[in-house]
């Protein structure tokens, strides 16, 4: 079993802000995570932080602490009433980067009582930091052991990932051209990842492509449809003898003969569908390519109930009889303090309820319709590969900036439009809606729940 710990960006700023306030003496935390199980790993999402005040810490120096107990039976009080995980962070001296002979002592102790009194999380946790880009952690069990914490990620307006143990290397020669451009950590961090796409079709196959020739190393990929010949025209990967055949195998296919060794396990499914959005609540982060309204609401409730980023796109274009009035693009960045896409009404209650009914009881939808309580849903809409493709590039592009920074520190823009037809882009931080559930911070990191995502879900 790997752990891993996730952490939005604004609560990890906060710790950091508080753990170093002084260099001079050691200070303390205490984070409250919900759990999330999948196939070999166990991830902690981070809730809330609690610093440990001074009143409350009897004595410390550079070296050595000493907290109340009042101060840590408190905070267990409330992980075990709101059903957290109990995990302790505490800075380091710069040349102390992992917990000491002094810390496997207390928190032996510690966690002894973290387990009796909290009840239902099979794990807690301790992370020490020597500087803000170093934390190390390490989860507690029932029987008194520890196992390091894998990976550490920050999740924000940046995307760290602090990864502890051995790591493998990829071919690093293979990658020679774009290990010139952003560095060798960038190429180690790529095959580490694991990377969802969510529809296989215009967008999603130029993303795929992209991210197999980048060296990621696994990707999950959903689409529930089969390939019409039209869609031949601007998914890469297919041909005209594949018409017919499932969209997600055809990428399966079409990205293991690259041969750069990305792991491919695809899904003949919508995301609509539970079994799929269980597999994908465990990325490292989500490409969402497909243009119902229904599937790029529960991607939304993934990236916030899950912390894993999200990047949305569409690409519209109008036309009449051949003429074209506007082609735009837009890739939309979705984590946890963001305009969400109810947000920037991108997609409306309305839209996906229409295309839920639609999609569940179709004779029910047709009386809405005919009564005038629901539209007739959209047929297919315009698409070019020259439009699609660039679109997938902005977001892969997206994802590079968020890993290196290199579009630079002041680029904090949640949203990317193009203007095709006004040879413009532009970015846009956008405007929250105070009464969404994305603003409710008791939804950020609820993880698991039931039903998941606390919605409800279509037949399999």
């Amino acid at each position: 079993m790997r752990y891993s710990l996730t952490i939005p960006e604004v609560l990890f700023e906060g710790l950091v802000g508080h753990l170093f306030q002084t260099e001079r003496v050691e200070r303390a935390a205490y984070l409250l995570c919900r759990l999330v199980s999948g196939p070999g790993e166990l991830r902690l999402l981070a809730r809330e932080v609690i610093p440990v005040s001074d009143e409350e810490t009897e004595s410390s120096s550079r070296t050595h602490m000493i907290i109340a107990s009042r101060s840590f039976l408190r905070a267990m009080k409330r992980a075990n009433a709101t059903r957290q995980a109990f995990v302790f962070v505490h800075s380091h001296p710069a040349g102390v980067p992992e917990q000491s002979r002094r810390d496997d002592e207390q928190e032996m102790m510690l966690f002894r009582t973290a387990h009796a009194r909290i009840d239902g999380a099979p794990v807690h946790g301790s992370v020490v930091l020597s500087s803000p880009e170093r934390p190390v952690g390490r989860v507690w069990l029932p029987n008194g052991s520890h196992v390091p914490i894998e990976a550490i990620r920050v999740v924000g307006n940046r995307l760290r990932t602090f990864r502890r143990g051995h790591i493998a290397e990829p071919n690093l020669g293979v990658y020679d051209r774009q290990i010139r451009a952003f560095g060798q950590n960038l190429q180690v961090e790529l095959n580490q990842m694991r990377i969802g796409i969510v529809g296989a079709g215009g967008t999603g196959s130029a993303v795929g492509e992209q991210l197999a020739r980048l060296g990621v190393g696994e990707l999950l990929i959903a689409d529930g449809q089969c390939l019409d010949t039209s869609n031949t025209t601007r998914v890469y990967g297919s041909s005209l003898a594949a018409a017919g055949r499932p969209k997600a195998e055809i990428q399966r296919d079409h990205i293991t003969r690259m041969g750069f060794g990305t792991r491919v396990k695809v899904f003949h499914k919508d995301v609509t569908c539970r079994s799929v959005a269980e597999e994908f609540k465990l990325c490292d982060v989500i490409f969402g390519c497909t243009d119902d309204e229904w599937g790029r609401s529960l991607l939304t409730r993934l990236a916030i109930y899950y912390h894993v980023p999200v990047f949305d796109m569409g690409v519209k274009i109008d036309s009449n009889n051949g003429s074209i009035r506007s082609i735009q693009g837009r890739v939309t960045t979705l984590v946890a303090g963001a305009p969400c896409l109810f947000c920037r009404q991108r997609i409306t209650i309305q839209g996906v309820r229409n295309e839920s009914i639609s999609a569940l009881d179709p004779e029910r939808a047709e009386e809405w319709r005919k009564e005038g309580y629901a539209p007739e849903l959209a047929g297919p809409a315009p698409a070019v590969i020259t439009f699609t493709s660039a679109v997938a590039s902005s977001a892969v592009a997206e994802l590079l900036h968020r890993l290196t920074g290199f579009m630079g520190s002041q680029r904090a823009s949640s949203e990317v439009l193009h203007l095709f037809d006004q040879t413009t882009t532009r970015t846009t931080a956008g405007r929250v809606d105070a009464d969404c559930f994305c603003q409710d911070r008791t939804k950020w990191g609820r993880g698991d729940v039931e039903p998941l995502l606390d919605t409800t879900w279509r037949p399999e």
